[in-house]
């Protein structure tokens, strides 16, 4: 795809900036796999449908943040240091928390996620994943704990997955993504969230 498109947005004190088109799956390879369903394998069906663009996430006192995302969906404003993108077109989205702090490991952060999720209505774990990604945005090798599960909203089963992603090597969880919607959407929603995790950009 040729076209580039520009959406600007703020967070907090900082800006979005959004522009860009869909680079091909880099390879991914586990170190550790719990059984289950795990996002980090990679799904490259439901790629087709995706229009991934570049996001330019400013932090105060540092130099932007960056990741693939599809390019339609819309921005909404967490505060400092996080965003949240909704699809126009069906009830899903994934979210960016750059405020973790980098004081656990990605391993640590993730059992502390399950644990949190404990009383959940019509909560189930499909599975949980430490695994290691290639980047293609020049952070090196990432260490990636995933965790994927579903729950109850209303008559709906919502699907899940959130990661916890350490950089050059690093077991330290820096960043936190999540990707929600549907049990049908879990193939492109893990296409999002993987794309996301492995052009995921944080300068400075």
């Amino acid at each position: 795809m040729k076209r580039r498109a520009v959406l600007a947005a703020a967070i907090g004190a900082g800006g979005l900036l959004l522009a860009g088109i869909l680079p091909s799956m880099a390879s991914t390879t586990t170190s550790q796999q719990s059984s289950g369903h795990t996002v980090a394998a990679s799904t490259q069906s439901g790629q087709d449908h995706l229009r991934p663009a570049q996001l330019r996430l400013l932090r105060p006192g540092r130099l932007p943040a960056s990741a693939e995302l599809p390019k339609t969906w819309r921005h909404v404003a967490l505060g400092i240091g996080k965003a949240r993108f909704l699809d126009p077109a069906r009830n899903r989205m994934v979210r960016f928390d750059l405020t973790t702090g980098g004081k656990v490991s990605t391993a640590t952060a993730l059992r502390k996620k399950q644990a949190a999720l404990k009383g959940t209505r019509g909560l189930k774990v499909v599975g949980t994943s430490t695994v290691v990604m290639k980047s293609t945005s020049g952070q090196g090798r990432l260490t990636v704990s995933t965790i994927v599960y579903t729950y109850r909203s209303g008559n709906t089963t919502r699907w899940v997955a959130t990661r916890y992603i350490g950089f050059w090597g690093n077991k330290t969880a820096n960043i936190e993504i999540t990707v929600a919607g549907t049990t049908k959407d879990r193939k492109d929603l893990g296409a999002v969230i993987n794309r996301a995790t492995q052009s995921i950009y944080l300068a400075g």
